[in-house]
């Protein structure tokens, strides 16, 4: 299953991710490749190297024409199993047969280049150093959503488990017992940690990728689960 994640500012290139156990391209170190570029002229698809898994990851523009992309899942190895190397709470943080790292703290940033370019090299390659650049918390399935000063919001997202982040019967957990994330932070990072939306929290189970909408009014409209929505200015609640 292919991702797509954005077109060069010329509309020269689009740029895919790769889901595991589904990236039949190889990398030069004969590592399944979990990212590509495609020739949108020749139809040419070509690989590109990130270190950490982006499966359900979230992405926005940058106001300079650069992509960013926010967390994704932890390292996993074939049959979605935990990958060789486990974090303390016994999810991957590395697979040596994938070669990629836990990317549910990632921020990755790709600049708009044109064919000609080196696109695994320099500037035009994927930013993925999660030891100088992360997210202060881990989350699969977040939403990214511009703000009218030009930051992104990151919203919510689930920490591990399944596609539907419910515990049932439900215990009144604002996190689903650690399995959600019901918090926000900002791209750039804002001092200090990051707040609980507690639109998350009324809407656990069905959340994933929330709907988001930045209105004139610089309001956002926020919708998940069976149609739930509510206004908050600037999220700053």
């Amino acid at each position: 299953m292919l991702e797509p994640v954005s077109c060069s500012e010329v509309d020269e290139l689009g740029y895919f991710w790769h889901r595991d156990g589904q990236r039949t391209m190889l990398m030069s170190s004969s590592s399944p490749a979990f990212a590509t570029y495609r020739d949108i002229k020749t139809h040419k698809a070509l690989e590109m190297d990130i270190r950490t898994n982006s499966f359900c990851a979230s992405g926005m523009h940058l106001p300079n024409g650069s992509f960013v992309t926010f967390g994704g899942n932890d390292a996993v190895t074939r049959d979605g199993k935990p990958g060789s190397l486990l974090n303390p709470d016994g999810t991957g943080a590395w697979d040596s047969f994938y070669q990629d790292f836990d990317g549910r703290r990632s921020i990755r940033i790709v600049n708009p280049c044109k064919i000609t370019d080196n696109l695994n090299g320099g500037n035009c390659m994927w930013f993925d150093e999660p030891e100088q650049l992360a997210m202060k918390k881990r989350r699969w399935y977040s939403t990214a959503e511009p703000t009218g000063e030009g930051q992104i919001v990151i919203i919510g997202g689930f920490v591990n488990g399944g596609y539907i982040n419910r515990w049932w019967p439900n215990d009144g957990s604002f996190n689903q017992k650690g399995g959600s994330e019901p918090t926000y932070e900002y791209f750039p990072p804002r001092d200090g940690e990051p707040q609980v939306l507690q639109f998350i929290v009324r809407t656990a189970g069905l959340n994933a990728y929330p709907h988001t909408f930045l209105m004139p009014s610089g309001k956002m409209l926020l919708q998940a689960n069976l149609s739930t929505s509510t206004f908050i200015r600037s999220l700053l609640i």
